[in-house]
């Protein structure tokens, strides 16, 4: 990585917030239209793992942007957005990047 990419990429990082890793749980889908009681079979959960830029997070949501472009020196732009609501997070890992020795 060049110099001037180096630095860009530590702008939108110090703007964008830290890169992290969610695991969490999802519930099951809605079921369509009306069931019996005595039929309904609770489903199992979905264990998810997201990784973005957590940019967003409070007692009741966290959240995460997979991409982030800077546009000129002052905008920034983001997609790949997720919402997770916190009680459904088991856990959170800081993701860094190795630095590498160059001799």
């Amino acid at each position: 990585m060049s110099l001037l990419e180096d630095a860009r990429a530590n702008r939108i990082a110090a703007r964008f917030g830290r890169t992290v890793a969610i695991e969490w749980i999802q519930p099951r889908e809605p079921d369509g239209g009306w069931i019996d009681y005595a039929e309904f079979e609770p489903g199992d959960t979905q264990i998810c793992l997201s990784v973005g830029r957590l940019i967003h997070d409070d007692d009741c949501v966290k959240v995460l942007a997979g991409s982030a472009m800077l546009v000129g020196d002052e905008g920034l732009r983001m997609s790949g957005i997720i919402e997770i609501p916190a009680r459904c997070v088991v856990r959170i890992v800081r993701l860094e990047e190795a630095k590498l020795c160059v001799a």
